[in-house]
């Protein structure tokens, strides 16, 4: 070995640093290779192969900002096309693709790279007319993708054998695995007036982009106090600073609902930057109370007929909680609570990100900053809580999760959990009804997109979308990932359905946070409510991405989603929540937004179908959406032909 190792150093001595730079690039040692190509170029700097592969190294790096500087200034259009569109200018990319094609770019990659950029965008059927001027193998892969997205399966499969590659091969898969939606019904859309309540969500941004304060928005709708008519509860901010509410505009709300009256705001006690909530009856005593997980601390609430008492030290403050789910894990007949927690964020290490030399400050990636395991309490009855996480064995899998969703996925008795991850794999803790969980993300099927990559997984949402008995999953992302549709197999194994059941290109441009099943029209099949927004508040100054968008309700039918419904003016929403408000048998909603009023989307289909409204099991999780809870009583739409 010895002697290998000193022939090895001998080679590499009588190598020039640009034939080691290359040996390190084919070897996919990028950042080695970009060492020793600037070593190389000190001294040849006329070399313009040698600077367009460090340029090449830099972006297999990631060192985008450098690739993006170096292929400006060789005037090499193509290349800075690619790392435009990496960096989501699409603009500039296209611009650039112009600027190859003039200098001699041959046509077929330029084409490819169109349609990527157009497919990006969710340009769907633009992106399949460049992909077919491409006419290379590559361009028949990507056509194929295309035509797979748009359910066009028969087409898509002759572009992918035609196009003879691995990219190819893939769609071919993915096509011999796509269920068959069956025809859907003819719809009533869904209408409603927006109405602006007495909330406003104080999310105290600052010049230093505090990441806490862009996490902002989750509520809880429930009746708390027992009346018949469903209230809400509101976690507020705090000064982002000190993660101290400094005043009455960041006091957590409890908004009771008073009929035609309209609306009482109570505010609540309780310090910390809050987020999230989750409603459940811990103590059995009829009354649904209340978890509240924030930035620094983390509140617990009996509730006594609509009176909130904050009950000290009884679940662990962290530095990121985000959101929570109660649900009797070990079926003893009390609820137990699992807590979300983000990442390992304080006011104390809020870290510069953006561009320092153009004084353009972002909210931070969440790669900048470490991930944290989630928790799980045993109810001990009496009021008090046990941390089993390292026993249960939730402690050992870190993550930076944003939401939960709590069902039986396996169909065994026992109730799991899912947990979205900003940039990680998912989580799916499988229950072994033994006190334990075995994380089982990857095996099924959860835990990445379809392309096999993490995504910026938002909220999530649990319920039965094509009434098959089993329950499905979705949960919210970042525009261009989609909000991705997971379909239960059985035995606890999920497919991608997002493309087959057409929600795939109704999502491709948006970004989400909120999201929650429900029957809007009451014809039998749960339409789908997104409150939507980018994270990043001048996103428009270092992309071609939007921050306020609309909400959106996508309606559904027989397992196909059909249109796509802006329900809200433009704003950075983030909970939603879903209930019959005012008990006319239409389902109303409930959404945040930062720094302005959350709204009442009041129901007023019309045909809307005949409903039936069912008392809530008392142990069944409330979870929904993005840190918010909905515990109001169960809505069922029962169509149009059911007699009276």
């Amino acid at each position: 070995m010895r002697i290998g190792a000193a022939l090895l150093a001998v080679v590499l001595f009588a190598q020039t640093a640009k034939e080691q730079a290359f040996q390190f690039y084919q070897q996919q040692r990028f950042v080695e290779a970009a060492a020793l190509y600037e070593r190389h170029l000190a001294a040849h700097p006329e070399d313009r192969s040698a600077a367009l592969l460090l340029g090449l190294a830099w972006q297999q790096s990631g060192q985008l900002p450098q690739a993006e500087a170096q292929f400006n200034r060789l005037k090499a259009s193509y290349f800075l096309a690619r790392v435009q569109f990496l960096r989501g200018r699409f603009a500039e990319a296209l611009g650039s693709l112009d600027d190859a094609l003039a200098a001699g770019e041959p046509a077929p990659r330029v084409w490819q790279l169109r349609g990527r950029i157009e497919e990006e965008r969710g340009n769907l059927n633009l992106a399949a007319a460049h992909y077919r001027r491409a006419d290379s193998p590559e361009g028949r892969s990507g056509l194929a993708s295309v035509l797979y997205k748009l359910g066009r399966y028969p087409e898509a499969r002759s572009a992918a054998l035609a196009a003879n590659n691995a990219e190819g091969q893939q769609t071919l898969k993915k096509i011999a695995q796509a269920p068959t939606p069956a025809t859907p019904d003819p719809v009533v859309l869904p209408r409603f007036t927006i109405q602006d309540l007495p909330f406003t969500l104080a999310h105290s941004p600052t010049a230093a982009k505090h990441l806490v304060s862009t996490m902002a928005g989750g509520l809880a709708a429930a009746d708390f106090d027992g009346d018949g008519l469903v209230d809400l509860f509101f976690p507020n901010g705090a000064d982002p600073r000190t993660l101290k509410k400094t005043g009455p505009q960041h006091a957590n709300v409890l908004l009771l609902n008073r009929g035609p009256v309209g609306w009482k705001p109570i505010p609540v006690a309780g310090d910390g930057f809050s987020i999230g909530t989750a409603v459940g009856d811990f103590d059995n005593d009829g009354d649904p109370d209340l978890f509240v997980a924030g930035a620094g601390r983390n509140l617990l609430y009996r509730n006594d007929h609509g009176k909130l008492t904050l009950i000290p030290s009884a679940i662990a403050d962290e530095p990121f909680s985000v959101a929570a789910v109660w649900f009797d894990y070990d079926r003893d007949g009390w609820l137990d609570l699992f807590v979300v927690n983000y990442l390992a964020w304080s006011p104390a290490n809020n870290k510069f990100c953006g561009d320092q030399a153009k004084g353009l400050r972002v909210y931070c990636n969440p790669r900048e900053f470490a991930p944290q395991a989630n928790r799980l309490y045993r109810n001990r009855r009496d009021g008090t809580f046990e941390d089993v996480s390292v026993r249960a064995g939730i402690s050992r899998h870190v993550g930076k999760g944003m939401s939960v969703a709590a069902a039986d996925f396996d169909s065994d008795g026992w109730l799991d959990l899912f947990v979205t991850n900003d940039g990680l794999p998912n989580f799916l803790f499988r229950n072994r009804g033994d006190g334990t969980f075995a994380e089982v993300g990857i095996e099924s099927g959860v835990a990445l997109s379809e392309s096999g990559q993490p995504v910026s997984s938002m909220g999530a949402i649990t319920a039965d979308f094509d009434r098959d008995g089993r329950p499905d999953l979705l949960f919210t992302a970042l525009v261009r990932e989609t909000f991705p549709l997971l379909r239960n197999l059985g035995a606890g194994r999920f497919q991608d359905i997002s493309f087959p059941a057409k929600l795939g290109p109704l999502t491709l441009t948006r970004s989400g946070w909120g999201a929650v099943f429900g029957d809007f029209n009451n014809d039998g099949w749960p339409d789908l409510l997104t409150a939507n927004s980018h994270v990043t508040d001048n996103i428009a100054a270092v992309s071609n991405e939007v921050y306020e968008e609309t909400s959106t309700v996508f309606v559904q039918s027989r397992g196909v989603f059909l249109q796509a419904l802006p329900v809200t003016p433009k704003g950075a929403w983030r909970g939603a929540v879903i209930a019959d408000f005012d008990n006319d048998g239409r389902l109303d909603a409930v959404l945040t937004r930062l720094g302005a009023p959350a709204v009442l989307l009041h129901n007023v289909t019309s045909p809307a179908g005949r409903s039936q409204s069912l008392p809530r099991p008392r142990l069944l999780p409330t979870a929904c959406g993005y840190a918010s809870s909905c515990a109001a009583p169960l809505h069922l739409g029962l169509g149009q032909d059911v007699p009276q």
